[in-house]
């Protein structure tokens, strides 16, 4: 990984290496990049430029939200920079861009690492040339001005937030919801996990839920999954195939999957059938027995597709009630991930969402400079109950920057309520504890190999030693060990 870091790198000075006379990058770009399906996506680029230095930010639709350009050069008319952004399952991804200026013109491409494909992109300089963005209307009509990423201190405006029993208003908000979305941003968080596990056994969960939604479960094995979780006689080794076998290694691994599964089929065992919940698996129908190369994985890439089909056509065509459980990313209105592409599709526009989205707390800055603030804006919460829901709208949670709550996310100029609907409350940042994986898996040797075998091929982090070591190396703290773990994590 480090050879091939440094071979780019030395590409990508060498791109832009030349001598001619700098050309002016100054200003606000924007046109479209053709995405991996050849469909037009907008692009905008706000560049400043000293010397040979180049900074600014980089904003894609439909998420809109803008990423800080990192390793900016520019000489003659060649510039070059990165953007390394988050994925919902907690990985991350580098984008190389290079490109060329022709006066207003520019013409380029940017190389998606992960996916190994390149996308041609070209833009037009607007008629300003200064590179600050402008506000742009947040709710309630007001122009959201978030402070910059490295303000000090944070002062963000707005009433407290009203914190409400967490299980509750999830069942709540089912009254004027068809499903409910609990997000986080990063996985192996044991203090999610049973708040979930504790929601389920609520005993209004039946009356009020039908279907829970995973994005650990391979959707091939939807039908042994279905047999499993309605009390069938169907073998535990059989039924875990559906969340060992997805694209993302840290499902397999995860205790937290151990006990969700079972728990489910032992509830449906007290209910009458037409009662009984149904677990939709989300992740792709990936057969791991075919897949050789990086080549037999593309059709399986797209996950956040699989994901909005299967809520579409098992959950809101049969007028079902669900229960999400994913990263937060996945959840989030308005963007490119599940959730905000099934409801672009099938809302009607009159305001209210088809998803009632939550995120859950993490900390504040995630790892990033940001979180020399958390303890300042945690003393804010000190006083709510664990666990508690909170609405973000109108309040000063809204009011803080995205990079607050999502890494390298800052600067969108919208604020987090745009895109999530509560906030779950789950105690202070250093007393989340971290999840233990599962023992079953790390015990299995061929699972073990298996995995091996498919790390090798997607060239994934999470390889079996990386994370087996990791789990030897952590505190029972989830923020002390998932600052060096984060990219090896679902």
């Amino acid at each position: 990984m480090t050879s091939a870091r440094a071979r780019l790198s030395a590409l990508f000075l060498g791109l832009v290496a030349c001598s001619a006379p700098r050309t002016d990058v100054n200003g606000t770009w924007s046109g479209q990049v053709a995405d991996p399906a050849g469909d037009a996506v907008e692009l905008v680029l706000n560049l400043h430029a000293t010397g040979r230095a180049l900074t600014g930010t980089a904003t894609a639709a439909p998420d809109d939200s803008a990423f800080a350009i990192e390793k900016g050069t520019i000489d003659g008319g060649r510039l070059a920079f990165e953007i390394n952004r988050g994925t919902p399952d907690g990985d991350s991804v580098n984008f190389l861009v290079t490109a060329t200026i022709a006066g207003d013109a520019m013409k380029g491409s940017i190389v998606v690492r992960r996916e190994g494909v390149t996308l041609p992109f070209t833009l037009t300089r607007n008629g300003s040339r200064s590179a600050a963005a402008a506000p742009r209307k947040g709710g309630g009509g007001r122009n959201v001005t978030h402070a910059p990423s490295d303000a000090e201190p944070p002062s963000p405006r707005g009433s407290d937030p009203v914190p409400q029993d967490a299980r509750k208003a999830v069942l709540a908000a089912f009254a004027d919801h068809e499903i409910v979305g609990l997000g986080i941003l990063s996985y192996a968080n044991q203090d999610f996990d049973n708040f979930i596990l504790a929601l389920i056994r609520e005993p209004g969960f039946p009356a009020t839920v039908n279907d829970i939604v995973v994005e650990c479960g391979n959707s091939l094995y939807q039908p042994t999954l279905d047999r499993y979780i309605a009390g069938e006689d169907v073998p535990l080794s059989d039924a875990r195939l559906a969340w060992r076998n997805t694209t993302q290694p840290m499902c397999g691994l995860s205790g937290f999957y151990e006990q969700l599964f079972p728990l489910v089929r032992q509830i449906n065992l007290g209910l009458p059938a037409a009662k009984r919940l149904r677990v939709l698996a989300g992740d792709p129908p990936v057969d791991w027995t075919r897949v050789r190369s990086t080549d037999d994985l593309r059709p399986y890439r797209d996950r956040d597709s699989n994901i909005a089909s299967v809520v579409e056509q098992d959950v809101l065509a049969r007028h079902r009630k669900a229960l999400m459980i994913f990263g937060v990313r996945h959840l989030m209105h308005g963007g490119g991930g599940a959730v905000g592409r099934y409801e672009r599709k099938l809302e009607t526009g009159n305001g209210s969402h088809l998803t009632y989205v939550i995120m859950a707390h993490n900390g504040f800055g995630n790892h990033s400079a940001l979180t020399r603030h958390n303890d300042e804006l945690e003393r804010r919460l000190a006083s709510w109950p664990v666990p508690s829901l909170v609405s973000l709208p109108g309040t000063w949670l809204a009011d803080l920057d995205f990079a607050y709550f999502l890494p390298g996310e800052g600067g969108s100029g919208r604020p987090i309520s745009s895109r999530v609907d509560g906030y779950l409350y789950l105690g202070p940042r250093a007393l989340l504890l971290n999840e233990p994986i599962s023992n079953a898996a790390a015990l299995d040797t061929a699972y073990m190999r298996e995995l091996a075998r498919r790390s090798a091929i997607d060239g994934h982090p999470a390889t079996p030693a990386a994370i087996l070591l990791g789990a030897l190396d952590s505190t029972v703290f989830f923020n002390e060990h998932a600052a060096d773990t984060m990219e090896a994590r679902h």
